[in-house]
């Protein structure tokens, strides 16, 4: 999947690693308020890395949450969507308006090309790949 390489999203593996991230996000978008050192001690956990003064509006979501990286300074607004099945690097001093979407999946266009009509009974039924997203420093 991170080399970029058609996988099964239905892996049980990758569906297991999905299901775990939910607590983190459950906790993290959590009504009310959350202390910031609580919000940012569920976002070390989530993620790869996430640098110091990184502020992020809830909600937040993300499929694995361990494929993103975020540098330090930077701001993600309200209601925003990453889609990590492979790396998303967010650099310093960043400014990530509300709703904005990163998405790294991405599958053929010609359902010809799509469509898995040999699937097993655990795969997806299409073709699935993915892409990394960098977003450089002061951007």
């Amino acid at each position: 999947m991170l080399n970029g390489e058609n996988y099964n999203a239905r892996d049980p593996e990758l569906l297991k690693m999905a299901q775990e991230v939910r607590y983190y996000m459950d906790e993290f978008n959590k009504p009310g308020s959350n202390p910031e050192a609580d919000k940012t001690s569920i976002l070390k956990n989530l993620c790869e890395f996430v640098g110091d003064n990184v502020w992020i509006e809830k909600p937040f979501f993300c499929d694995y949450g361990k494929n993103i990286s975020i540098g330090k300074n930077t701001f993600i607004n309200f209601n925003c969507v990453f889609l990590d099945t492979n790396k998303i690097v967010i650099g310093e001093n960043v400014l990530i308006a509300p709703s904005v979407q990163i998405y790294t999946a991405t599958h053929p266009l010609k359902a010809v090309e799509r469509i898995n009509s040999n699937h097993k009974a655990n795969e997806a039924p299409y073709r699935t790949l993915t892409k990394p997203v960098t977003i450089d420093d002061n951007f």
